[in-house]
């Protein structure tokens, strides 16, 4: 007899039509299992009906599987969001109930759970698709392994036909898909490490896994960026500067905390910054002491000593708009907004005075904000704002940080995104370690403290950091291909994402560059105003965004809302179309060979690069490795 084990995904998939002596254990299984859902997301405190989207969203998948039992949950969860009212609620749920038109299945609300951080993994092996046989086939199991992760996604997955829409099975084709909350990809497995700038390689070192210093490099290039000063570039046609945005996306238990400890990378920088503060402010206070001694005809013929502004190179993202841009000023137009909790921003966002999404937009490329203090009656222009933003959320913020109005708007095509797996494993928490790793970091910022110097003393003589002309070359070829490529998958609404992430690679080369120059004596060439990028640092750059398109696509996709809706299903259906096609083009192909195959089949290029986006970035059957190159997973 062949062994036996639990599979989750092969319970999940089950679409095997129900028996009359099954209906009645299915129908109260869906609603025991909706409801374990629901507990388990009051545990955890999630809101997953914030938006009118996600709200609406929330009661037609209730309305779909679970009828008029579903009532109870959706006021549940409805009533986690600060805008609940009940009467409101109820006329909403009445609506979707007589509405629903079986478009938006169960399957969405379990999605929108598990995107919210809620642990299906339990729940799934309470409620066996089967209930007379809650075990499969290891030999025929599409995961047979002898080890069950809980980062499969345990519920139904919606069906999609080749438009993405839901249909039935009648002509379509299941295929096994990873968990497409959660994508994977990482680049400084592709870097040379002994190669990197010290400034940023002793901070890579402390990590022993490939994500792990994954995150170090884009939490460090970000942070750094938002403090190097006297350095720009010319991109375009216009003067940019080093800072960029970057947004890293991971389920509870990623462990984020490293990129928390990177903080200690401008530690130096923000002590001495405060000790200047601390310092001004008691000589003021000895000034103040002074005049207020003086008797009245004296103090009206001296001027009252001026308070100092406090500075620092953070700014709260809790903030009021007024705050966050005072904060900017009052640093000489500098400033890193860095909150390991995106929603502390995204509510920020949502106050009318917390709502500064026009100065994130603004700031990026440098453009002026203009701003009033009530306190003096003061009208404030920032003249070239330099704002860098490192933010880490779950994957169910995303929607509620980038927000419809947001991605219409244009500040989520300003972010980098990179998206962390979840790893149910235990570490040993008493590996060796002879110094914490946020004093290592410490260490290196008080390396960076000696460049900083260096270049705030070039205040009066800015150095131009530039790109060899083959590197131009090369850089423009590179993106002129992905733009094609990336509107082809998913349509003009990459065109934005595409081209801001050629800036957001031009300054990584540009903070490589600068972070090299610590590496040499001089560290800064005293009779040189340019700074010529190093070819490895080129290579480095663009081997992060050649990674780095790939999850922004998987966010696009999956997490950001457009009017293309995808599905977060692991047992993925095919259309006959996207069958035949998939058939067709070999274990890796090109565009050009998929180009033949569609040809060859009467399947029209538009159809086909769609289809390829859909296998790439919302089914995960095919990587992308660089412009026009793809490669069958599990092939």
């Amino acid at each position: 007899m062949d062994k036996k084990i639990f599979d989750p995904m092969a319970w999940a998939s089950a679409s095997e039509a129900p028996t009359a002596e099954h209906v009645n254990y299915q129908q109260n299984s869906e609603l025991e299992k909706a409801k374990a859902t629901t507990d388990e997301l009051l545990r955890i405190g999630a809101n997953i009906a914030e938006s009118y989207d996600d709200y609406l969203h929330l009661g037609f998948a209730l309305a779909d599987g679970l009828g008029a039992d579903g009532r109870e949950l959706y006021h549940q969860l409805c009533a986690q969001s600060t805008k609940y009212r009940a009467k409101d609620c109820e006329a909403k749920w009445q609506e979707c109930l007589s509405k629903h038109d079986g478009r938006t299945t169960i399957a969405s609300f379990y999605k929108m759970a598990q995107q919210a951080g809620a642990d299906l993994s339990a729940i799934s092996r309470q409620f066996p698709s089967n209930p007379s046989s809650p075990h499969v086939d290891v030999e025929h199991s599409a995961y047979s392994s002898n080890t069950y992760s809980s980062n499969n996604y345990p519920f139904s997955p919606t069906t999609l036909n080749h438009e993405g829409s839901e249909e039935s099975e009648g002509n379509n084709t299941e295929l096994s898909s990873t968990n497409n909350t959660q994508y994977t990809e990482t680049f400084s497995d592709k870097l040379n490490h002994s190669k990197l700038p010290t400034l940023l390689r002793v901070p890579v070192e402390t990590q022993t896994e490939v994500e792990g210093r994954d995150k170090v490099i884009l939490a460090a290039l970000t942070l750094y960026s938002g403090a190097m000063p006297s350095v720009f570039g010319i991109y375009d046609g216009k003067r940019v500067y080093p800072p960029f945005y970057t947004l890293i996306d991971a389920p509870s238990g990623a462990d984020k905390g490293v990129i928390s400890d990177c903080r200690q990378l401008l530690m130096p920088i923000e002590w001495e910054i405060r000790q200047q503060y601390n310092n001004e402010l008691e000589k003021y206070k000895q000034e103040l002491t002074k005049w207020t001694a003086l008797d009245k005809k004296q103090r009206a013929s001296q001027q009252e000593p001026e308070k100092p502004v406090y500075r620092s190179l953070f700014i709260p993202a809790n903030s009021s708009a007024t705050a966050a841009y005072q904060a900017l000023a009052d640093n000489n137009e500098w400033g890193i907004i860095f909150e390991t909790e995106a929603d502390t921003l995204t509510q920020a966002l949502k106050q009318d005075y917390g709502d500064y999404s026009d100065g994130l937009r603004k700031a990026f490329h440098h453009e002026t904000i203009s701003y009033s203090r009530r306190k003096d009656d003061e009208h404030v222009n920032l003249n070239c704002p330099r704002l860098a933003s490192l933010l880490t959320c779950t994957p169910g913020q995303i929607p509620q940080l980038l927000s419809p109005q947001q991605v219409e708007n244009g500040l989520a095509n300003r972010f980098l995104f990179y998206n962390l797996r979840s790893k149910h494993e235990w570490r040993n928490v008493f590996a060796q370690c002879d110094e914490p790793i946020s004093d290592q970091l410490l260490k290196v910022g008080q390396r960076y403290l000696e460049l900083y110097h260096d270049l705030e003393k070039q205040s009066h003589q800015p150095l131009q950091f530039v790109l060899s002309v083959e590197q131009q070359q090369r850089f423009n070829e590179y993106f002129s291909g992905l733009l094609l490529e990336q509107i082809g998958l998913y349509g003009e609404q990459l065109d934005a994402f595409v081209k801001r992430l050629g800036l957001s690679t031009f300054r990584l080369a540009m903070v490589l560059t600068v972070l090299r120059c610590n590496d040499h004596q001089p560290k800064l060439e005293p009779l040189s105003q340019t700074l010529v990028c190093a070819e490895d640092d080129f290579c480095t750059a663009m081997t992060i965004a050649n990674c780095l398109i790939n999850h922004t696509t998987h966010v696009y996709a999956n997490l950001l809302p457009h009017d293309d809706v995808k599905s977060l299903a692991t047992g993925i259906t095919l259309s006959a179309a996207e069958k035949s096609l998939f058939d067709a083009i070999g274990k890796d192909f090109t565009t050009q060979d998929c180009k033949q195959a569609a040809a060859a089949l009467g399947i029209t290029w538009k159809s086909a690069e769609r289809y390829i986006g859909k296998f790439v970035s919302t089914y995960h059957i095919v990587d992308r490795i660089k412009n026009g190159h793809y490669h069958k997973k599990n092939a």
